[in-house]
C-alpha cells in the first residue's frame, strides 16, 4: 500500500483545534512545543520589519505566540476567539484593503487541507506587494509517511490528480480536514514545472525535514505515544533527522519548507 499512487480512509478523522492548541500552551507537553518551534522559528528572518503578515489555515493559532509577532493575522475556515478573521482558502477573500499590500503569507501544514491549491496560489499573487513572500511547512509524501497515514487511517494521498488544474478541485468535501498530502511534493518537487504553471513566483527555499522529531512530537492535532524529552535531546534528534534526510530524503522526510517570492 506504500507504494500506491493514492489511498484514502473510510472515514475522516476530525481533530478538536481547541485541544491542539491547550496542548501547545501546555508547559508539561514540551515535544510539540518544540516541534512547533522548529517549524516557525526559520520564518523569523522573513518576517522581521514586515507590515501586512497573514496566515491561512491557523488553526490552534500557534505561530503568533511562538514569532512573538503582534502583527500576524490569523485567520481560518472556522472561527475560533484567536482567529482574526473567518478566510476560506478556497475562496479567498481578503477585501481590497489587502489587494497589493500583503508582504507574508503563512500557511503552515494547512495547504494540503485546500481543495484547489493551483487556483490559491494563483489569488494570492493578487493580494501580495511585489517582492511579497509565501511561506510553507506542508507534509512531504515519503515512505514513511505514507506508511504512518495507512496506518493510523488519520489523512490520505493521491498522485492521480493534476494538482496544477486551477479549474478542477483535488477532492470534494465540505469537510476542513479532508485533504491530499501529496500536494507539497507535486507543486514543488519538480521546480521547472512549478516556475512554468507559476512564472509570477520564485521559489528562494525548498528544503525538506522532520523524521524523529514528528514522531516523537505526540501529533499536533492528535494524540500519540511519544517519549517526553528536553531541549538538548530534541536538537540531536533533529540533528539524527538533518543526516537521514540528506541521504534517504524519499524515505525518512515527513515535512517540506519552501519559500516563494513574487517576482511580477
Amino acid at each position: 500500500m506504500i507504494f500506491a499512487k493514492e489511498f484514502y480512509p473510510k472515514k475522516i478523522r476530525e481533530c478538536s483545534i481547541i485541544n491542539s492548541r491547550k496542548k501547545f500552551k501546555n508547559k508539561k507537553n514540551r515535544n510539540v512545543r518544540f516541534l512547533l518551534e522548529k517549524r516557525f522559528f526559520w520564518m523569523k528572518n522573513f518576517i522581521k520589519n514586515k507590515k501586512n503578515i497573514i496566515e491561512l489555515g491557523a488553526g490552534n493559532g500557534a505561530s503568533k505566540e511562538i514569532l512573538k509577532n503582534k502583527k500576524i493575522i490569523l485567520t481560518d475556515i472556522q472561527k475560533y476567539s484567536w482567529i482574526t478573521k473567518k478566510v476560506d482558502m478556497t475562496k479567498l477573500e481578503l477585501g481590497k484593503k489587502y489587494k497589493g499590500k500583503v508582504d507574508v503569507f503563512i500557511i503552515n501544514h494547512a495547504l494540503h487541507h485546500c481543495s484547489n491549491p493551483a487556483k490559491l496560489l494563483k489569488m494570492l499573487s493578487v493580494y501580495l506587494k511585489k517582492n511579497g513572500l509565501i511561506l510553507i511547512n506542508d507534509p512531504e509524501i515519503s515512505i514513511f509517511f505514507k506508511f504512518f497515514l495507512f496506518l493510523l487511517k488519520h489523512e490520505g494521498w493521491s498522485f492521480k490528480v493534476n494538482v496544477f488544474n486551477t479549474k478542477k478541485l483535488l477532492f470534494k468535501s465540505s469537510n476542513p480536514w479532508s485533504a491530499n498530502n501529496a500536494v507539497a511534493n507535486m507543486l514543488f518537487n519538480n521546480e521547472e514545472k512549478f516556475n512554468l504553471h507559476f512564472p509570477k513566483y520564485k521559489i528562494i527555499k525548498n528544503d525538506l525535514s522532520e523524521f524523529f522529531i514528528f514522531l516523537n512530537s505526540g501529533g499536533v492535532v492528535n494524540n500519540t505515544f511519544h517519549i517526553p524529552v528536553n531541549r538538548p535531546l530534541f536538537n540531536f534528534l533533529g540533528f539524527i533527522d538533518t543526516v537521514l534526510i540528506s541521504i534517504f530524503p524519499k524515505i525518512f522526510a515527513l515535512n517540506r519548507r519552501i519559500v516563494l517570492e513574487k517576482i511580477k
